[in-house]
């Protein structure tokens, strides 16, 4: 997962040259970094600079966490499940989040902005704190208006711009006016307007953007007169808001509701009215980007509106109806989760996922104010199913933030046996069965008269018996009752589900036709998502019976997976490509695959389904290894592949049916010091622990082990260690 996440400079960046030397200076030493300093002073654009500047320096990227999307009483939890997102990391697993941050952060080099800490500064700055103790390589750089307040942590406080403000002023006009050559009156102008602004980039920005229309001079005049007695950021906010028509005005205060960005048919559906008409819309948003109050930004053949969070709070404080507005925000994202969730299977799939990801912000801060206002807690329950049946926690988060969602929504209703409800519960007990821990499965409620909420029980029913009790009989039962029931009621995606579940369920004479329907019908609606997980199905009916055709589809179904960004479908076809690979004759590669299976599986908390059968394939694949390789070379692979890294492994999956080269060369080739490194590699040792035991670096082991392979004439380590076995035999 190297690489980052980091914003994209969408602006010039202008001075703060001494401010980001003794920054980079301060970070070679300091492992965590605060960067405070009063609103609109530019936090958060130097932090995005210096870790621009910085990302190369760290091995496992720089990334990146906005917490302005969280309000002020959100849990340790929530603020823990934000930063995982900002570091990418997927949660499929039963730990604490605190757990799985920490397990993550812990081996790596990375860089991580902390961005808007102002509102959650106790909570932050325990997290921070468990992070850097953990992790002796991480960095954090956190943006806030005050310290986090904890042992260690070096502060620098930005000051308004001197000299430089007049250099931004001047480099944003001559951006909207590339015309603009400014004479010595013009600087001599510029330079009142700036001490006017005291300095402050965002007001600057936000003054640049009047100078489109109207003279400096004008500007400054206007500001003498009318914000004599405001400071310059007040001064800026309160002439950009007057110089905004009605329209922009209403729009500004609305958007504050929004967590995150969002795109214009949010901004229709929540904040028009008879005050606002939704034609009118458009068009206010324009004036807002062009006075520089929102950023935008042309994501996925739409373009996404931001507000910064100074900007957000001063038009939340011009609000003169919250709750509605607020309700209006759930009502819209209640929709699109439930749309979402009813329109699977089809051409529109990955939009959806990919729509569900940009606004899952707005979605959570939904389900969260439902939660906080009396009364609501219904709606909060039907949003955490609608994520859940939209698949979205594949993709985002993990299905352990998602289960934490649904529970809360659970526990904050009343506990009548509702079909609402009754589905809530069923949903729990098969993420808390796919998570493997079935024992946290509640009591499931059945019969409830309602069809879709009957189907998704007896769904539940199916995976618990195929799962946690091997009773193949009562799969086939609970999982066609199921399908029957998801039929009537026309949810395709929950009968496309049943039905490869049932495949997997089919017996030798059945399951091949069942899979090659499924991947049929995947096609013929154009379903990619659904066709990942189609292919994957139907290429692990024929691990026993023909490897070679399973490792293909699996192949296929591996890459899909992998284009999608679902690292719990790209660790269950890793998995199962190991098997196929195993079972074809392909050993060496096939342990690679199941060391870095394992390593992914680590990452991301996913667990084996035990005594499920998929426990059971993987301690059968793991026998049929250890016997064709030896135990230590066996163990040497694994270990290889759990270091090789994600994008190498799947490489590695993608040449899985290529021949491997053969082992030739004799041994008498190898040097004194490169014999002794094969022996070591062979016992099963990795570059750091082979560095430690000859006393010398790691890289002088890597060096040695490329000229051992190119002598040997083989690709990786566990042929090293296979040539050294059998010259010992």
């Amino acid at each position: 997962m190297t690489g980052g996440t980091l914003p994209t400079e969408i602006s010039s960046f202008v001075g703060r040259r001494d401010d980001l030397a003794a920054m980079r200076r301060r970070l070679t030493s300091a492992h965590l970094l605060t960067v405070t300093g009063v609103g609109g002073v530019g936090k958060t654009r130097v932090s995005l600079r210096l870790a621009h500047e910085l990302r190369r320096s760290f091995a496992d990227g720089a990334w990146w966490a906005d917490l302005s999307t969280l309000n002020r009483n959100a849990d340790a939890q929530l603020v823990c499940e934000t930063i995982a997102k900002g570091l990418g990391v997927h949660d499929h697993s039963t730990r604490t989040t605190t757990e799985v941050l920490l397990d993550h952060v812990r081996d790596r080099r990375l860089l991580l902005v902390l961005d808007n800490c102002e509102h959650l500064v106790e909570t932050v700055g325990g997290i921070v704190r468990a992070m850097l103790t953990a992790a002796a390589d991480l960095r954090v750089i956190a943006t806030s208006r005050q310290p986090l307040g904890i042992a260690g942590e070096h502060v620098v406080e930005l000051r308004p711009l001197d000299a430089e403000a007049v250099t931004l002023l001047i480099d944003r006009v001559q951006a909207a006016r590339p015309d603009f050559v400014p004479s010595a009156g013009d600087r001599d102008t510029a330079l009142r307007l700036c001490q006017r602004l005291e300095g402050l980039p965002l007001a600057i920005e936000l003054a640049a953007a009047q100078l489109r229309t109207i003279g400096m001079a004008t500007l400054l005049e206007r500001l003498d007169d009318r914000f004599r007695l405001l400071t310059g950021l007040t001064a800026a906010l309160d002439w950009s808001y007057q110089l905004c028509t009605e329209h922009q005005r209403l729009l500004w205060a609305r958007l504050s509701v929004f967590a995150g960005d969002l795109d214009l048919a949010a901004a229709e559906h929540v904040c028009a009215d008879e005050r606002l008409p939704r034609e009118e819309v458009l068009t206010a948003l324009a004036g807002l980007a062009e006075r520089s109050l929102l950023t935008s930004e042309h994501r996925g053949g739409r373009v996404r509106y931001r507000m910064l969070e100074t900007i957000r709070e001063y038009g939340a404080s011009r609000l003169d109806d919250p709750e509605s507005l607020h309700r209006r925000h759930r009502d819209y994202f209640q929709r699109l989760a439930h749309d979402a969730a009813t329109s699977w299977l089809g051409p529109d799939e990955l939009r959806w996922l990919e729509r569900i990801r940009n606004d899952l912000p707005n979605v959570l801060a939904s389900v969260d104010w439902s939660l906080r206002t009396p009364g609501e807690a219904t709606a909060a329950l039907d949003m955490a199913i609608s994520l859940l049946r939209s698949h979205c926690w594949y993709v985002v988060g993990g299905l352990a933030e998602g289960l934490r969602w649904l529970r809360l929504a659970l526990a904050g209703g009343e506990p009548l046996p509702t079909p609402l409800r009754a589905t809530g519960l069923a949903w729990a007990t098969i993420i808390a069965i796919f998570l493997g821990d079935p024992s946290q499965a509640p009591e499931l409620i059945s019969d409830t008269g309602d069809d879709l909420a009957d189907a998704t029980t007896l769904l539940a029913k199916g995976i618990r018996a195929w799962i946690v009790e091997i009773d193949r009989d009562a799969v086939v039962r609970h999982l066609t009752e199921a399908r029957a029931l998801f039929e009537r009621v026309g949810a395709a995606g929950d009968v496309f589900a049943a039905d490869m579940w049932l495949a997997h369920n089919s017996g030798e004479d059945t399951a091949e036709a069942a899979g090659r329907e499924l991947v049929a019908r995947a096609e013929r609606l154009q379903a990619g998502y659904s066709l990942a997980n189609a292919t994957w199905a139907y290429g692990t009916d024929f691990i026993r019976t023909d490897p070679e055709r399973a490792i293909t589809l699996i192949e296929e179904a591996l890459r899909r997976f992998q284009a999608i960004d679902d690292m719990w479908g790209c660790g269950w076809t890793m998995e199962t490509l190991s098997w196929a690979c195993a079972a074809a004759g392909y050993h060496d590669r096939a342990a690679l695959l199941l060391g870095a299976s394992a390593k992914l599986w680590s990452d991301i908390g996913l667990r084996l389904y035990r005594p499920g059968p998929f426990a059971m394939g993987h301690e059968q694949a793991a026998a049929m290894l250890r016997a064709a390789l030896g135990e230590r070379a066996f163990d040497a692979a694994v270990a290889e592949g759990a270091e090789m890294g994600f994008g190498r492994a799947v490489a590695i999956g993608a040449r899985a049916g290529h021949a491997m080269r053969s082992v030739a060369p004799a041994e008498s080739e190898l040097t004194a010091r490169e014999r002794e490194v094969a022996e070591l590699v062979a016992a099963g040792l990795t570059n750091p622990q082979i560095a430690a035991k000859l006393f010398v670096g790691t890289r002088t082991v890597q060096t040695h082990l490329r000229s051992i392979m190119n002598k040997l004439g083989v690709n990786n380590r566990t042929q090293v260690a296979a040539h050294i076995t059998r010259q010992a035999r």
